[in-house]
């Protein structure tokens, strides 16, 4: 395979960026992630890819539920926050207030674009990173203007 080629394309695929949250049985977990796709119209359904070796996706995995906050166009500082383990400290996660969604009860941040709140219904585990498939249960327009994409931060993540 052109490894090189492989990786320039695959860093084409546009993503933009979301903070993923979860909690369970006293346990929370927020990350930024970006493998996110919506999958359906009815039933309302989202894919998202999480890196399995994480304490992310074993939240989600026993929680069977997430919140995908959606961000800002101008919070690229806010995404890098949670690109490692951050754990809650009262109403702060990651320095960031939070409140609890209103299905689920999973965290919520409610200055950026929005968030959704889904149930898991299926997940596959193949390769390092397992594609959860979801249903939207709720839905909430927040405060910014998003989406803050991969591309204008100069990260990447792919390939």
């Amino acid at each position: 395979m052109n490894e090189e080629a492989k990786k320039k394309l695959l860093r084409m695929i546009p993503h933009a960026l979301y903070i993923l949250t979860c909690k369970c049985e006293g346990k929370v977990a927020a990350s930024t992630v970006s493998w996110v796709t919506q999958a359906s119209f009815h039933p309302p359904l989202v894919v998202v890819g999480l890196k399995k070796e994480t304490h992310t996706f074993e939240v989600v995995r026993h929680a069977q539920g997430f919140v995908l906050n959606f961000l800002g166009s101008g919070q690229k500082d806010l995404a890098q926050k949670f690109f490692k383990h951050v754990g809650p400290e009262g109403n702060l996660l990651g320095g960031e207030v939070f409140q609890d969604s209103p299905v689920l009860k999973h965290p919520i941040f409610p200055k950026m674009a929005g968030f959704i709140e889904c149930r898991i219904i299926a997940m596959v585990e193949k390769g390092d990173h397992a594609v959860v498939v979801a249903e939207v249960l709720e839905a909430e327009c927040g405060p910014l203007e998003g989406p803050l994409l991969i591309s204008t931060t100069g990260w990447n993540y792919g390939g």
